[in-house]
């Protein structure tokens, strides 16, 4: 995709997703159009929103070092109006579930908008924020990977298992304590193997 595209792609208010590429070429290259941010990862949150703040008003703004990460999203919300901030990172597979939730909460504001990239399948609290993310090069992940799309549900059979096993130690109550556990790992382990026979296969 040439810059003209994703121009044409910001315009209409879409966030950009890219499999292994550094996107310090397309900041550089939307940078005189749009007011934007590169970082290359997603953390530490607290610098990026001070940063993004500090791009936005075009000045260096000491005192926000003394602020809350909430009240730096609301000044960040605040400063853009009705100019239009594209927050750029490499790395959107380091996501945490925090950072994951304050970057959706700016996504809410729709003069905020994401390019990000990936290298490596991320964690499932991203998968929601993922959905806001058209995906750009799609085919080059297919070809290096073999896979149709973007899996994150071994995670997810990961948990499931975890909480069946829970519920099994819950509710068997006249087994001994080693018995509980052996029976609770195996009824884990048979719910994620069913898992993945059943819709984990590529």
């Amino acid at each position: 995709m040439n810059l003209i595209q994703i121009s044409k792609e910001l315009q209409e208010g879409q966030n950009l997703l890219f499999f292994n590429k550094d996107l310090y070429d397309i900041y550089k290259g939307i940078n005189s159009n749009y007011i934007s941010v590169f970082f290359n990862e997603p953390s530490p949150i607290k610098a990026r929103l001070i940063v993004s703040i500090e791009t936005v008003v075009g000045s260096k703004e000491p005192a926000l070092y003394k602020l809350t990460v909430p009240e730096l999203v609301n000044i960040l919300q605040v400063k853009v109006f009705s100019t239009k901030l594209v927050i750029i990172f490499n790395g959107f597979h380091l996501l945490t579930g925090k950072q994951v939730s304050v970057y959706e909460e700016l996504n809410r504001n729709e003069n905020i908008l994401f390019i990000c990239s990936f290298d490596q399948e991320f964690k499932k609290e991203a998968y929601k924020f993922y959905k806001t993310f058209k995906v750009i090069n799609m085919e080059e992940y297919r070809l290096e990977t073999g896979k149709d799309e973007i899996n994150i549900s071994y995670p997810i059979y990961l948990v499931v298992s975890i909480i069946g096993f829970f519920i099994y130690f819950k509710t068997i109550t006249s087994a001994t304590m080693g018995t509980m556990l052996i029976g609770g790992a195996w009824f884990g382990i048979i719910i994620f193997r069913t898992f993945i026979y059943t819709g984990g296969r590529p």
